[in-house]
């Protein structure tokens, strides 16, 4: 019986000092997406309000989010997007 005891208590302070697995407190807008802080692939935002992997981008891109539509694209590294009422050159 002391042992049964003595492994709950002990499990249970494991859980209790366990830092959150994300390591983030505050939550996300589910439905919402962004670019990983490596730009390597991007993250969208579940229904619990955590951001998760949903998606690598291919080799020689990077992971660029576009403000104006709220998604993120895999562009080749150096990409120089035009903004609207700037001539190409």
């Amino acid at each position: 019986m002391k042992f049964i005891v003595f492994a709950v208590a002990t499990l249970a302070s494991f859980a209790t000092a366990a830092p959150e697995a994300s390591g983030e407190t505050t939550k996300c807008k589910p439905a919402t997406y962004r670019c990983q802080s490596s730009h390597k692939g991007w993250e969208v935002c579940n229904t619990s309000g955590q951001w998760v992997f949903a998606g690598a981008c291919p080799a020689r891109t990077l992971c660029k989010f576009n403000e104006a539509n709220g998604s993120p694209y895999c562009l080749p590294r150096g990409f120089k997007a035009v903004k609207d009422g700037e001539d190409e050159m």
